[in-house]
């Protein structure tokens, strides 16, 4: 594993295709850059791979993006999905 601050530098230090499984749990709201993660995320993670995003309906709100602060629940979820979708290189959810 690694520690970093993926507002700071969102390149992750992992070779491509290198991960059958990514999780994010209870931090996608706090991403300053989040399409960069997400690329970041579609790089590493091999073909036919899994990537699982979690969030909550809480969070730090003094934290958290301004989109995230200003959205209910059900925004969230469609947040999270445009970041998959406009990254690339993720299959659509099932």
């Amino acid at each position: 594993y690694a520690v970093q601050d993926l507002n700071v530098n969102p390149k992750l230090p992992f070779d491509d295709n290198s991960f059958d499984v990514i999780t994010n749990v209870v931090s996608v709201d706090y991403l300053t850059k989040p399409l960069d993660i997400f690329k970041e995320m579609s790089r590493i993670l091999k073909p036919g791979g899994l990537a699982i995003m979690s969030f909550s309906n809480r969070c730090f709100w003094t934290k958290a993006i301004s989109i995230w602060t200003s959205t209910g629940d059900a925004d969230h979820v469609m947040i999270v999905g445009s970041y998959f979708h406009y990254a690339g290189g993720f299959e659509p959810p099932q």
